[in-house]
């Protein structure tokens, strides 16, 4: 008798086991019925074309906005602060040695007899050029201040960030290495 009444027992189990299995799978199946399936890649364009016909409802026209710069600012354009002057100046009215900015100057040679310091210094160009203080170099009109055995200071006249106009000196160095 406990035999049977197992057996009983046991086939009611797989009864409500497969019962709710069955109910969990009509739910997933249910709940995926409203999204298209993935298509594979010969099949993307043919129910591309046919999705138009099937989808049913309310037409939604595209609305379109075309962008017109003509007499608005550019956004991205400090208002601030005036743009920074470029390192090169391609001006052929402007003297060489006013054309670059002054780091990428180097010297070559400091010479000195009696009547001061000369300083030779070579542009980005290649073009080599005699030097001697107050004489003007650099975008941003710099005059030469000083010159000694190793070093050349020259001071510009610089906007900063805010449109103030700051001195600014920068010193070149003979040898890089010394600091």
């Amino acid at each position: 008798m406990k035999h049977s009444t197992f057996n009983i027992q046991h086939s009611t189990l797989i009864r409500h086991l497969s019962s709710v299995i069955c109910v969990i799978v009509l739910i997933f199946i249910g709940s995926c019925k409203g999204k298209p399936p993935v298509p594979k890649s010969g099949e993307k364009a043919v129910k591309a074309a046919a999705l138009p016909e099937a989808v049913s409802g309310p037409k939604v026209e595209e609305e379109i906005y075309i962008y017109d710069r003509k007499g608005k600012r550019d956004p991205f354009v400090s208002l601030i602060a005036e743009q920074v002057k470029p390192d090169v100046i391609i001006d052929e009215s402007v003297p060489p040695l006013e054309r670059y900015d002054v780091s990428a100057i180097k010297i070559l040679g400091i010479v000195w007899n009696k009547e001061g310091y000369y300083a030779e210094v070579i542009l980005p160009n290649g073009k080599a050029y005699t030097v001697k203080e107050g004489i003007t170099v650099g975008v941003h009109k710099g005059t030469i201040q000083k010159i000694n055995k190793t070093t050349i200071v020259i001071r510009e006249k610089i906007k900063d960030y805010k449109g103030v106009i700051k001195p600014k000196e920068t010193t070149l160095k003979l040898r890089e290495e010394e600091e």
